[in-house]
């Protein structure tokens, strides 16, 4: 029988909630499944990727010719302009907050105070009390999970806490309505001044933690905070899938992060339990419209029809349509993607942010930035929209509804939506898709060296770098041009099979899908990752989804991604599938392997931001993980069956310390050897990330810096303490303030010893304070 996977983070219901809020406002249709290849074959070992530069190195684009045109140079362009307002307009979020808001700094976030959010399970922090909102984190608090000797997984423990380092979101509530912004009573920044939320005070019930909310306390509503750490959007082009899960699917279906799932129609499979329910509810309402006669005659109505896109090698069209809908991230809960475009699209973009007349791309089009200091764009989000996009997606007249009974789009003012606000989620995912696509840092001191610069990179980096592809093991995951298996730059490696195998800790093999491990971070009870289910109750998982195929046959309804399994048996064939005698997988508290570009600029590390410091991280290898031994495993296994009715003991990945056998502790690097390690990672930072330059920079932005104690006298909602990130053009900070962020590899101090600032001191140096609440 099939077992329903969820995560003791909650973030399974939490999505499925947003999900189906989601669906209520789109349009949709059953779509085809392709199957994957089962011919049964033998065996034959999987290469590892050398790291290599990336300098040159391109990313599988994605074919969006059917909704920009590849004839008109200034669509691009246009889109990639769009694709950056957006991305970093706090007109966007509920709350005054923008995506940027958490990528703000090399794609990512370094902000201390209320960034925690709190686990519920494990309460042996530092200070021996439980994290209440708010919280200033400081180097004391880290890493999570203290030992009295760093070097011994087994030691006693400390400390530890299943708290999660991330970012700060919206105050959450449900959503009523948008209301134009007033700039000149509320203040420029003002959070209270963008859309109408129903908020109400409910602190957590000790005595029943499903009641009430962790980041209601002391008498305020302060904001909601991710329950995983932020990665980095740099580079994220390469990545075939998004998310620490990988929930954001490679094809992108216009309009949530799921593919082809969100056209899946509610269903049950007899073959596997009768009683699991799977599938969107709405599926037959889902999708886009695409209007077919745009100059009408005689008033008579567009030609319009439903449309159900796929969009192949698009993720990060599929991440960028997520946040939207998180009530933990930029949302009232409730709010569809119609109801954010009928709010800005009549909009100026960035109307209440500077941007630098010398940005990097909107300076490209003559008359589009306004003079110095004045805020927003010479434009408007319809303007941009409509250069951008083809007619078909934006021109129809009037506003429409789907009839469930037909399938159709009919004209219908109450309730309806005009069909440039319905497909408000396309323009919204491709547009920032494009401008993402920008963001690749390929000019580090390590491509330097690897260009032929011998002189780039210290001798310590260079017995670093040998550590990281040989002793220490490091490559074995974090492989390729993008130190990650996740990540490709050619065609064909996006073409392999996805899934492979690996040896366990209990010397059996089981299969995995590549690019995602568990490592030990935190015992797997607390979040299954990769192993739990999406919204609509399908496996995130490929090898997940393989073994359905294997048990009941490729036309399983259960397995719904689009992927080809290469089993093994060609001659001299290389990256195949061996199934194992058994099989069996290791998904479950499994995470996507991060890119390590720019690692020394993005601490915290791990996707529970609880090391604060490279050093910490290379330690936490060395002893071998954090995992603990259990009667027949390790914490990185779980009692409960998989869903296919298995008892996995570990999930540990092959290569986290010691070797099977082996007598050695962990990986057995000295404390020069593990310096010399830092000293490589660090090589992998691009000075333009750092100074926020070139293709890097951005407009001004406020953000978020904690709240004050205590609410007004005529809200509980915490009021914000805000500071500006200032606007930066092509020759970035430098330029603006005279300096750049340390690639300090440390959230609090440095581990550069060629540069002694530390990374919040700078960070305080950085940012202009304004402090506006009201």
């Amino acid at each position: 029988m099939r077992r329903v996977s969820t995560s003791a983070t909650g973030l399974a219901g939490r999505w499925s909630t947003a999900v189906l809020s989601l669906a209520l406002s789109l349009t949709a249709a059953v779509v085809a499944v392709a199957r994957a290849d089962t011919e049964p074959t033998n065996t034959t070992a999987a290469v590892v990727e050398p790291i290599r530069s990336l300098k040159g190195l391109q990313p599988l684009l994605p074919d969006v010719g059917d909704y920009i045109d590849p004839g008109d140079p200034g669509a691009l362009l246009a889109a990639q302009q769009l694709g950056k307002a957006l991305f970093w307009d706090t007109q966007a979020g509920s709350d005054r907050n923008a995506c940027a808001s958490c990528h703000f700094h090399a794609g990512a976030d370094i902000r201390t105070k209320n960034q925690i959010n709190p686990g519920l399970l494990v309460t042996s922090r530092p200070n021996g009390r439980n994290r209440q909102p708010n919280e200033l984190l400081t180097a004391a608090d880290f890493p999570f999970h203290k030992l009295l000797d760093p070097a011994d997984r087994d030691s006693k423990i400390l400390s530890d806490t299943d708290d999660v380092t991330s970012s700060q979101g919206t105050f959450g509530g449900d959503f009523v309505s948008s209301k134009r912004s007033n700039t000149r009573n509320a203040g420029r920044f003002a959070p209270s001044a963008s859309e109408n939320c129903k908020l109400a005070y409910t602190p957590l019930d000790p005595q029943n933690p499903a009641i009430g909310s962790p980041f209601h306390a002391n008498g305020s509503i302060y904001r909601k905070v991710e329950p995983r750490h932020t990665p980095s959007v740099l580079n994220a082009a390469f990545n075939m899938r998004q998310y620490w899960d990988g929930r954001a699917n490679n094809q992108f279906n216009g309009v949530d992060p799921y593919g082809r799932r969100t056209y899946i129609q509610q269903t049950t499979d007899p073959a596997i339990d009768p009683d699991y329910v799977f599938g969107n509810p709405i599926a037959n309402v889902t999708g886009l419209i695409a209007a077919y006669d745009t100059t009408p005659l005689s008033n008579a109505p567009a030609i319009v029809t439903l449309r159900q896109p796929l969009i192949e090698n698009a993720s990060l069209a599929s991440q960028a349509v997520g946040p939207p809908f998180s009530d933990y991230e930029m949302v009232c809960l409730g709010k569809s993607f119609a109801d954010l475009g009928r709010k800005l699209i009549p909009l100026t973009p960035l109307a209440t942010q500077v941007v630098d007349v010398n940005d990097s791309l909107f300076s490209a089009t003559a008359g589009l930035v306004k003079q110095a200091a004045i805020p927003g764009l010479n434009t408007t989000y319809s303007d941009l929209i409509q250069r951008a996009f083809r007619k078909k997606w934006w021109s129809a007249p009037g506003r429409y509804v789907i009839d469930p009974s037909t399938r159709w789009p009919k004209l219908q003012y109450a309730g309806g939506y005009s069909q440039i606000e319905h497909n408000f989620s396309l323009f919204w995912g491709l547009a920032i898709q494009a401008y993402e696509q920008l963001l690749i840092s390929d000019d580090s001191p390590f491509d330097r060296y690897m260009n032929g610069d011998a002189t780039a990179v210290s001798d310590a980096a260079l017995r670093g770098k040998d550590i990281f592809t040989g002793k220490g093991n490091c490559s074995s995951c974090h492989s390729g041009p993008l130190l990650s298996s996740a990540a490709a730059v050619d065609t064909p490696a996006r073409l392999k099979t996805p899934i492979d195998t690996l040896l366990m800790r209990d010397g059996n093999k089981a299969m995995f899908d590549k690019g995602f491990f568990n490592t030990g971070v935190r015992p797997t009870p607390e979040d299954l990752g990769l192993g739990a289910v999406d919204a609509y109750g399908f496996d995130l998982s490929y090898t997940r989804q393989y073994r359905w195929q294997l048990s009941f046959g490729a036309n399983t309804s259960s397995a719904v991604d689009v992927f080809k399994v290469d089993r093994c048996g060609a001659p001299g064939q290389v990256r195949c599938l061996a199934i194992p005698s058994i099989p069996r997988d290791a998904v479950d508290g499994s995470f996507k392997t991060p890119i390590l570009r720019n690692a020394g600029l993005t601490p915290p590390y791990f996707h529970t931001g609880g090391q604060s410091n490279l050093k910490d991280v290379v330690r936490f290898y060395n002893r071998g993980g954090d995992r603990r031994a259990t009667a027949n495993g390790d914490t990185t296994g779980r009692d409960q069956k998989t869903p296919m009715e298995e008892i996995n003991q570990t999930n540990l990945a092959s290569g986290i310390g010691e070797p099977n056998g082996s007598t050695r502790r962990g990986l057995g690097l000295s404390e020069k050897e593990m310096d010399d390690l830092v000293e490589f990672l660090l090589t992998l930072s691009d000075e333009r990330v750092a100074c926020h330059s070139d293709v890097f920079d951005h407009p001004e932005l406020p953000l978020v810096m904690g709240a004050r104690d205590k609410g007004s006298a005529r809200s509980p909602v915490a009021r914000d303490i805000i500071a500006t990130l200032p606007a930066t053009g092509k020759l970035g900070l430098k330029a603006v303030v005279g300096e750049c962020f340390p690639n300090s590899g440390d959230l609090f101090g440095t581990l550069n010893k060629d540069d002694r600032r530390g990374m919040q001191a700078t960070f305080q140096r950085i940012l202009r304070r304004l402090d506006v609440t009201e």
